[in-house]
């Protein structure tokens, strides 16, 4: 499977939305990483748009993981990277991306910013407001500089304008919690 950027044309990262993480089970978290997947299959919408921490859960799905690249990594329990929620749609029949699984919500993803490292954290269902211990980590592990293909998506500074984002800490409460489907 070739990588595909992950591009919406040029977009402001500072949001006053809030931040939120998403904990998907392995491969699917690292695929959005190093594979440039770029739509998360759920069997529930999102009206969030915005920045959110991709998390890699505890568990793996097998069966995807055979089917995956052997020198793919794949981290369990951590933040490996912040994108941005750009659409919700619902099943295309597999038009919308390579990605896409028939009978679910297609979460659009964009402007994915791989960590260098890991950013240890356990997760939780659904979209969670991650909290300002985790905001601050997330900010220091940032890359000084953003990857070829994110510099025509991101602002000339984008980790000091996402770092700003991680920083700011919201008060508005969660979510309704959803169901969430295989992660």
């Amino acid at each position: 499977m070739t990588p595909r950027p992950h591009t919406s044309g040029p977009v402001a990262v500072s949001e006053t939305r809030p931040l939120r993480a998403l904990t998907l089970r392995q491969p699917w978290a690292s695929a959005i990483t190093e594979l440039g997947k770029d739509t998360e299959n759920r069997t529930w919408r999102t009206t969030y748009r915005g920045l959110v921490l991709i998390h890699a859960g505890l568990r793996t799905d097998p069966e995807a993981a055979r089917q995956m690249p052997r020198d793919l990594t794949m981290p369990a329990k951590a933040v490996l990277a912040v994108a941005r929620i750009t659409g919700t749609h619902a099943d295309c029949g597999g038009t919308c991306s390579t990605w896409a699984l028939p009978g679910h919500s297609h979460w659009q993803l964009a402007d994915v910013l791989p960590l260098p490292q890991p950013v240890p954290v356990p997760g939780r269902q659904g979209l969670w407001i991650p909290d300002d211990d985790l905001r601050r980590r997330v900010a220091a592990a940032l890359p000084p500089n953003p990857t070829a293909d994110l510099a025509t998506a991101l602002p000339p500074n984008p980790t000091a304008d996402l770092a700003t984002a991680l920083h700011t800490p919201t008060s508005i409460p969660p979510a309704p919690w959803c169901p969430t489907g295989p992660t």
